[in-house]
């Protein structure tokens, strides 16, 4: 469930739905990064799968502190061979749907967040950046 008191889009589930474009923004489910805003409150040693959603006209890469994924599909579709390992980065093509599923097991910390972010700098810049920890 999503924590804290986030505004955005997609209450529920962890829905990434990145690349709103606002006054020169970025966004991650429609809130912009906010240092003492923690997004997610993850439950420490399970498994989540995540779902991120580009609707934006441009390409984004997604990127995870804190551990490796794997992708489960790609607007339904598995993942072609090259995507079949190990990940912290994933790209999300324009309105891409994009499933990543990971376990949180080898650290716990409520206190210091990680990060899950674009990985072009000048969308981190503006804000498409979230925080969560694991509790």
């Amino acid at each position: 469930m999503r924590s804290g008191e986030d505004a955005g889009p997609g209450r529920g589930s962890r829905n990434g739905r990145g690349g709103g474009f606002g006054g020169g923004q970025f966004s991650i489910n429609g809130r912009l990064m906010a240092e003492n805003f923690i997004n997610e409150r993850i439950d420490f040693n399970t498994t989540e799968i995540w779902e991120i959603t580009n609707t934006s006209p441009m390409m984004h890469p997604f990127h995870v502190h804190n551990g490796q994924f794997q992708i489960l599909d790609r607007n339904g579709s598995p993942p072609p061979a090259n995507e079949m390992g190990w990940k912290d980065t994933v790209k999300v093509g324009p309105s891409e749907l994009v499933r990543i599923v990971m376990r949180f097991t080898d650290f716990r910390d409520e206190e210091n967040p990680y990060m899950y972010h674009c990985h072009i700098l000048e969308h981190e810049d503006r804000g498409m950046m979230g925080q969560f920890v694991i509790v």
